[in-house]
């Protein structure tokens, strides 16, 4: 109704690009790195083979004109006296990745071998990361927002009422902004290996094999502006969390008010994160693998792994500020974490069974089938809003151990608030009925209990990524026939194929589901702006389809819930 009636918008805002002749700006940087590998192989024995290396590389930064220093973020002091420098790139450093391997056949007959090795590697961090420095540094474009009583109409055209001159580079201060440290190194991580190959009774070949990595040098984003937090501490509330005070003003260091700098974007907030390395992320997997081959054409194999791995935060987002303002946390979000990672599947059983049969000379059938089963994912636990008041949502709840150690507030019909990052009202989410604070407060010990994690974790902060989905079975069968003539010496085929994915829902339809999680986001808080020493925070449950949420895990209703077949045809040229 505003857009037709030509209402004043609420805000608007348009890009300039700062090009000397007005062209799209597009943020960019150039990379090179060089490296020198040398490797040799000693034969200690007939039996012992030794395998060494060392491989160096070097990083560097040409120069790269969008890369610039920013005069007014420069001359600013951040928290606890950091300077920031967008025109700054690490210095080029060489690193060392020495490794070695070995292989003993310990009978001399390979019907028992033992396998490994040690080493360094050095990896990258995602170029859109490092892009992110030239692009946040508002020296390519500048974004004019229009609020208040200078927002144009939309009728007419929105463009003649622009008439605010383009800024020039370096004349305003970015929202966020990017930036690596001098001292920044790729990451590096060590890793090691070892491995048993036997030979058993009865034509069993085992395989016993663990792996263990460490990162030596891992990427974490720090925010700069950010104060230091104070430590929640209200009396009988057992939660304490370090909490940053509730004004932008006062949890920053810097702002476009107390700087007496203009903003880019209207609001005083500045998120100012800079790339720095961490140490201390690791990862361990160990798997045994029993398989037979029979002469007559039926093959086995079965192999379980279990696996562990922590780490700061699993580098999604594609800007730089994304390693700060992703990972989910009950700390300090300036002081990385090590937790579970996104990735991590800590039990998967795999099997197969296959079988081919030759006959009639021109015929061949094959059959397998495969099975998998493992956990489908993990979880992290969040409150609907920014609880600390760093300004983003990503906080881990603490997990009650009782009605006593949490407050909720009624809920009247149809008016239950969603809140962003700033505790700002967004949307409005309709319950069918109203819920007092005593139902919701049943309702969520009642969502505990049926939930493994938070049931064994009362009393607790949720983990990132502590909790995992339900443990998933899936098989799939394949058919092939095999029809071939010999032409020459060759000896063409035609191959046709059925394939049955997850044939265990075929049978019953309550097996090979995957589910999702209904909403990770289970408790809502009420009065973020108004905690303090003397006041507890107060919470809604969580909704979900319409209701609150009641249960962890729904049933996804797509083809990954579903058995499915196709067919095929191949010609083999031989």
């Amino acid at each position: 109704e505003d857009f037709v009636n030509n209402a004043r918008p609420l805000q608007y805002s348009v890009t300039y690009p700062l090009t000397a002749d007005g062209s799209q700006a597009f943020p960019s940087f150039k990379f090179a790195q060089y490296s020198a590998f040398l490797q040799d192989e000693f034969t200690v024995s007939d039996r012992f083979k030794l395998t060494a290396g060392l491989r160096v590389e070097q990083a560097t930064y040409p120069s790269v004109d969008e890369i610039r220093t920013h005069p007014l973020i420069a001359a600013q002091t951040f928290a606890n006296g950091q300077k920031i420098n967008t025109g700054e790139l690490p210095d080029n450093k060489l690193t060392y990745s020495p490794r070695i391997g070995f292989n003993w056949d310990v009978n001399g007959d390979r019907s028992l071998q033992v396998r490994g090795g040690s080493g360094i590697f050095t990896g990258r961090v995602p170029f859109v990361w490092i892009v992110s420095q030239s692009g946040d540094a508002g020296l390519l474009q500048y974004l004019q927002a229009y609020t208040g009583n200078d927002v144009p109409f939309f009728s007419p055209s929105i463009a003649p009422n622009l008439t605010t001159p383009k800024g020039a580079a370096g004349t305003s201060i970015p929202t966020t902004i990017s930036a690596m440290s001098k001292d920044l190194k790729f990451p590096q991580t060590w890793k090691s290996s070892l491995a048993v190959d036997a030979k058993l009774p009865w034509g069993i070949v085992g395989t016993l094999e663990g792996i263990y990595g460490r990162d030596l040098n891992a990427a974490v984003g720090v925010n700069v502006n950010l104060k230091d937090p104070t430590v929640l501490n209200i009396a009988g509330y057992p939660d304490n969390r370090p909490f940053f005070a509730n004004s932008v003003n006062a949890r920053q260091a810097v702002n476009t008010t107390s700087a007496g700098i203009p903003s880019a974007t209207g609001t005083t907030n500045i998120t100012a994160v800079k790339m720095v390395n961490a140490k201390g992320g690791y990862n361990w997997m160990a798997t045994a693998q029993l398989s037979k081959q029979f002469s007559q054409g039926l093959g086995l194999m079965v192999a379980y792994t279990r696996t562990d791995q922590r780490n700061f935060g699993d580098g999604t987002g594609d800007q730089l500020s994304n390693l700060w303002s992703i990972p989910p946390t009950s700390t300090n979000p300036n002081v990385a974490s090590l937790s579970y990672s996104q990735n991590l599947t800590p039990d998967r059983v795999i099997a197969s069974v296959s079988f081919k049969k030759e006959y009639f000379r021109n015929l061949s059938t094959s059959i397998s089938l495969f099975y998998e089963g493992a956990q489908q994912g993990r979880i992290s636990y969040l409150y609907g809003a920014d609880f600390n008041r760093d300004g983003q949502s990503n906080d881990l709840i603490y997990i009650p151990k009782d009605p006593s150690e949490i407050t909720f507030v009624n809920v009247p019909a149809n008016q239950v608030h969603a809140y962003n990052a700033q505790g700002q009202i967004t949307t409005l989410r309709n319950y069918p009925k109203a819920y007092t604070a005593q139902e919701q407060s049943d309702a969520f010990f009642a969502y505990i209990e049926q939930d493994n994690y938070l049931r064994e974790n009362k009393g607790k902060y949720a983990k990132r990524n502590g909790a995992t989905s339900p443990w998933r079975n899936q098989v799939d069968f394949r058919l092939t026939q095999e029809v071939f003539r010999n032409i020459g010496d060759s000896k063409n085929s035609v191959q046709f194929t059925v394939d049955i994915f997850n044939v265990g829902n075929l049978l019953n339809k309550n097996w090979g589901n995957l589910n999702f999680v209904n909403n990770a986001s289970i408790l809502v808080p009420q009065n973020v702006s108004a905690i303090s020493a003397t006041t507890k925070p107060t919470f809604l449950m969580g909704s979900s389809q319409g209701d609150m949420v009641r249960s962890t895990f729904g049933t996804s209703q797509t083809i990954s819930s579903t058995y499915y077949m196709q067919f095929g045809i191949r010609y083999n040229f031989n």
